[in-house]
């Protein structure tokens, strides 16, 4: 709605889609809806059109489905995405590195009693990680190189990898972005971050540690969700 009021003022339309993207550095969906709303002939209905995208997102449904009966599944951080999987397949285990402190909290507000729900420390991650079948990385961006996922991600992936742990990431809509687009994210993070690397709260890996992505359409290959992102190339966002 905020963008909506710059329909028709292409100057002040930049400008505004740039501040939002200052305060979200790396909100690779932010990026994509401003992408469509500059690159399009009619700006107010590819602006609804996007919006209505975001909104009827099928990637959580989509993850539901793909996992198999009984699975138990690792995450570094706890996501929205997580939440929503937890409430749509009661039958799912849960291991949680909780790298931000908050992970007790959101398990006790949106989990039923129930479900089983593992919280390991990040010192405990390796081995936290035995008891899980799949590991699950919900990107902020998406890459074809390096996607920005929460701190503890890089060698979580990297542990998946060594015990032969499937390692699917989670792309909604918006989050994979071609090569141009997400390195102007990826600047964009870095110049605004200013805490030292290991002090932040996302992180960058290789897209090599992932096996498949779960996209609107189910389980691809990680060069396949970006190829389907479908994020038009405006570089004077950046």
């Amino acid at each position: 709605m905020a963008l909506a009021d710059f329909v028709g003022d292409d100057a002040g339309l930049l400008i505004a889609c740039r501040r939002i993207l200052d305060r979200q550095p790396a909100s690779g969906a932010l990026v994509w809806l401003a992408a469509h709303v500059l690159g399009a002939p009619n700006q107010r209905k590819a602006l609804w059109d996007a919006v209505e995208l975001l909104e009827e997102d099928r990637t959580p449904a989509a993850l539901a489905y793909e996992l198999p009966d009984d699975a138990t599944v690792a995450t570094v951080a706890w996501r929205d995405s997580i939440s929503a999987l937890a409430r749509k397949r009661g039958d799912l285990g849960f291991v949680v590195v909780d790298t931000d402190g908050n992970a007790e909290y959101q398990i006790d507000r949106l989990v039923d009693d129930g479900q089983n729900i593992v919280i390991v420390d990040p010192e405990s991650m390796a081995q936290g990680l035995f008891e899980a079948t799949h590991l699950l990385v919900t990107f902020d961006a998406l890459g074809p190189v390096q996607g920005l996922a929460p701190m503890g991600t890089f060698p979580a992936a990297a542990v998946a990898g060594q015990i032969d742990m499937p390692v699917w990431g989670v792309a909604s809509v918006g989050v994979a972005l071609g090569e141009r687009m997400y390195g102007g994210l990826a600047r964009r993070w870095n110049e605004h971050s200013g805490d030292p690397r290991y002090l932040r709260e996302l992180e960058e890996i290789p897209v090599s540690l992932i096996d498949q992505v779960v996209t609107t359409t189910g389980l691809v290959a990680p060069a396949r969700a970006v190829q389907a992102g479908g994020c038009p190339i405006v570089a004077e966002l950046f």
